[in-house]
């Protein structure tokens, strides 16, 4: 048997290269993985070591399925190959170096898998592998890729956005701070041209940052993209003339054919506009790092929109949001959709503030709850822009705030237009309680002094920032009984706390 000292580690571990009887499946005739030893307690990631936080369940033992997980995404299949060599095996394979179970057949996994494992400056690869056939193996149950921490050296690939404080700067808000408000023209299909800019140019006289196109807007007949651009960017040249502020039009160029969106990314470069949309998670990491890297060598800002990516993100076969922001971050999105914690989607206001400083934090750290491993973002990546969006209105702006604090954006679509009085009202009740909240003014006081806000907390209901504080302080209060809840009862405990707050509030 032979030893050979680990990359990574600073001890002396053994590594097993054995022969082993394939095992046959109790649901069917497939012979499970076998031959290899992947499992190693001993082994300590190096720093370009990529780091993978997993819960998986199935039929087998759970040190079983870590094996067949780790052999299928490295340098194995389901048995035993006569072409394996020790120098494949010691270099590139995955290591199991932490195991949790909750039961006998399922748990938590760490695995890391070494730098040379990969194409490192093609995340097609990477995925490919980590992310990739494990999926759809029938030894598995359950399979949740929780976190992957991304070592520098792969970092150092990606260019990263222009950032937060590129934005804050462009629209005269890095002095003062406040979050940036903004809304999507409602309905979302539709509008004509000429219809789809008075609505926008109602929301930006009546105070707001950035009007942006839906996600399933972009160049319907009713709607020619190119048309709806000239006159919505019309009405914001004459709103910055008019207001003295600065604003955006985050116009989608999604489109399957490469060409489209080179052509309307430089037809938005050519007008002076400095924004465009694009619906990122359909559009797939090759398109959206090539579309962020023109964009920012013609000075616009990439404005981000996940339509799509809860396929992944929720049950029990998927990924965390969480990994996508990473990678989107280091593709270089300048604005992301992260969640809101108390609107219409998914993810608890602990959650999504872990959300939010993925994109914004450098330095994050590791925890059990709610999951993330610790990761350092390399110095040139810059700060992305959280975006809170989907069920949002002013009466919700100060939870909101709690949780990002004010380096966030804060959207609302049918929070805006269906004010009681309308867009224009509905901008500005949206600016008022974004103003208020950045001050540690209650909305509710602020609303006695803005008839429009009063208006639209009376129409659509308030949650305080005490409702919100007081669900992220049970987090953090009760950290430790949370994680022993979820060491014990598994990943389906965990989902109990991953609930939105109830935007009804009081």
């Amino acid at each position: 048997m032979p030893r050979v000292k680990k990359k990574g580690s600073n001890k002396k571990a053994k590594t097993v290269v054995k022969g082993a009887k394939a095992k046959k499946s109790k649901k069917s005739s497939v012979v499970t993985y076998g031959g290899y030893n992947y499992i190693d307690k001993n082994y300590k990631p190096s720093k370009e070591d990529f780091v993978v936080w997993m819960w998986m369940k199935g039929e087998k033992p759970l040190p079983i399925l870590a094996e067949a997980v780790a052999a299928e995404s490295s340098v194995g299949t389901f048995t035993k190959i006569k072409t394996m060599n020790k120098r494949v095996f010691t270099h590139y394979r995955a290591h199991v170096f932490e195991v949790l179970p909750v039961q006998d057949n399922a748990g938590f996994v760490k695995i890391a898998y070494p730098f040379e494992h990969f194409d490192a400056k093609n995340l097609l690869q990477f995925e490919a592998s980590v992310l990739g056939n494990i999926f759809g193996m029938l030894e598995l149950d359950e399979l949740y890729v929780i976190d992957i921490a991304f070592p520098k050296k792969f970092q150092r690939y990606f260019s990263g956005p222009i950032g937060l404080n590129a934005i804050r700067k462009y629209l005269g808000t890095d002095k003062n701070k406040r979050p940036h408000v903004g809304t999507i023209v409602k309905p979302k299909v539709g509008l004509t041209p000429k219809e789809f800019a008075h609505v926008a140019y109602e929301a930006y006289i009546g105070g707001l940052d950035l009007v942006k196109d839906d996600e399933n807007l972009v160049d319907q007949p009713f709607c020619p993209w190119k048309k709806r651009f000239d006159e919505v960017y019309a009405a914001l040249d004459k709103v910055e003339t008019k207001t003295g502020e600065k604003k955006l039009y985050a116009t989608n160029i999604s489109d399957i054919s490469l060409e489209r969106m080179l052509d309307r990314l430089d037809y938005v470069a050519e007008s002076g506009a400095k924004m465009i949309m694009l619906d990122v998670f359909v559009a797939g990491p090759a398109v959206v790092k090539m579309i962020a890297e023109e964009a920012h060598r013609k000075g616009l800002f990439v404005h981000a929109h996940r339509a799509g990516y809860a396929a992944m993100h929720r049950g029990r076969y998927g990924y965390s949001f969480g990994i996508l922001a990473k990678l989107y971050r280091l593709l270089g999105v300048d604005q992301l959709h992260v969640g809101t914690g108390v609107g219409k989607m998914d993810g608890s206001p602990t959650l999504i503030r872990h959300f939010g400083s993925i994109v914004r934090d450098r330095k994050l750290k590791e925890s059990w709850f709610p999951f993330s491993l610790s990761m350092e973002y390399e110095k040139h990546v810059a700060k992305t822009f959280p975006v809170a969006s989907g069920g949002l209105h002013a009466g919700l702006v100060e939870g909101v705030v709690e949780i990002f604090g004010t380096d966030v954006i804060i959207q609302a679509g049918g929070g805006v237009h269906g004010h009681p009085r309308g867009t224009r009202a509905g901008a500005e009740s949206l600016r008022a309680a974004a103003e208020a909240a950045a001050k540690g003014i209650s909305i509710k006081t602020a609303a006695k002094r803005n008839k429009a806000l009063k208006e639209a907390i009376d129409h659509f209901g308030f949650v305080p920032r005490e409702h919100v504080r007081a669900m992220l302080n049970f987090g953090s209060r009760n950290k430790k009984t949370l994680e022993a809840m979820i060491r014990k009862g598994g990943y389906d405990v965990a989902r109990m706390f991953d609930k939105t707050l109830d935007p009804r509030g009081d």
